[in-house]
């Protein structure tokens, strides 16, 4: 019964280690005019679900914090008004090679908008993630090419 247990816990540990090392998609934002009232904490509510989640990982910018991996992107566009926001948003996938050679691609078929109410700007940050995550996850989507 003991050797059944040891057994147990050390299956039990390597699927829980090798859960942890599933490497994470890098993630960049590139934002203009996000910095209002109502666009701002939407924005910040989008990285904080990313930067949470167990399936992506924010980073700075399509360099990928050195690693020169593919990195998904999110482009998006706001504008505030008093007591709401537009948010527009395209999805695309980006690498970069030695000495600072980017290429992108962007599929404009993920070109999406969103309103903002000022009273939930969080909750709208957590729909514009799960908008990202759906498009991500989507195993029909478009496959964009990187050359």
């Amino acid at each position: 019964m003991t050797r059944l247990i040891l057994t147990l816990s050390f299956i039990l540990a390597t699927m829980a280690a090798n859960a942890a090392d599933t490497p994470k998609s890098s993630v960049a934002i590139h934002t203009a005019g996000c910095d209002g009232k109502v666009s701002s904490p939407a924005i910040a509510s989008l990285k904080e679900q990313i930067s949470t989640s167990p399936k992506y990982r924010l980073v700075p910018d399509l360099t990928d914090e050195g690693r020169m991996g593919v990195v998904l992107t999110i482009i998006m566009a706001c504008t505030d008004r008093p007591d709401v926001a537009a948010v527009a948003t395209t999805y695309g996938k980006a690498k970069c090679f030695p000495g600072a050679y980017c290429h992108q691609a962007v599929d404009g078929s993920s070109l999406k908008s969103a309103l903002c109410d000022s009273s939930a700007p969080t909750d709208c940050g957590r729909s514009l993630f799960k908008t990202f995550d759906d498009y991500t996850s989507n195993p029909n989507g478009v496959k964009l090419q990187l050359q």
